[in-house]
């Protein structure tokens, strides 16, 4: 998927041309600025936070989280069109159980963009690091920067190959900088239509 095709691109449109920061999107909607930029960027969001940034933008919430296929499908009344909305619903609220499930065990969903090389994480990913509000600006030294200094060498490496597309997935163990907590991060690589790297998408967890 291009980025001219997914959710964040087309938040990040909208908020460029209602010519809006990232705070006052925020105010709107009421949330954090920071959280909007986390969406502008791919992270995940709540429904009811997807209605509310469809109503501020009076944009339709199907064609704003899943893009014009969806609302195509969604729209269609020919022959397979109930099917296909079937499809749709059973998406969103698949999404959205998974969400919950995630939430329940403590386990964050983050996401490397390749190409940018910009991170993503969800707020149970923050909370799992230790991350207050507004001090995760999405790059791999901000990530690093919570990896105990006697795993960081290691971690650093790790990431390091996936970055560089030298493996195509993580599975890694290491303490948060206090000592007292291990981490557990694992992740897979993604490929586009053409079969190159574009991103990672992974889990992180407290380990065993």
């Amino acid at each position: 998927m291009s980025r001219e095709e997914n959710f964040a691109a087309r938040l990040a449109k909208l908020i460029q041309e209602r010519n809006m920061s990232h705070a006052e999107v925020g105010r709107a909607v009421g949330v954090s600025g920071q959280a909007v930029g986390k969406w502008a960027k791919g992270g995940n969001i709540e429904y009811a936070n997807l209605q509310a940034l469809a109503k501020l933008f009076d944009v339709n919430w199907i064609w704003l989280r899943y893009g014009d296929d969806a609302m195509i499908s969604f729209s269609e009344r020919r022959t397979g069109s109930k099917a296909r909305r079937a499809v749709i619903k059973d998406i969103m609220e698949n999404e959205e159980r998974l969400r919950r499930a995630l939430e329940t065990v403590e386990m964050g969903v983050w996401e490397l963009d390749l190409v940018s090389d910009q991170w993503v994480l969800s707020e149970v990913a923050e909370r799992l690091l230790g991350v207050r509000e507004g001090g995760f600006h999405g790059t791999k030294d901000d990530l690093l920067g919570y990896v105990h200094d006697e795993d960081r060498p290691r971690v650093e490496a790790a990431l390091g190959q996936v970055q560089e597309s030298r493996t195509l997935s993580l599975d890694l163990n290491y303490r948060l900088t206090g000592g007292e907590s291990h981490l557990r991060q694992r992740g897979n690589v993604v490929t586009d239509d053409l079969g190159r790297a574009v991103r990672v998408v992974g889990i992180l967890a407290m380990a065993d």
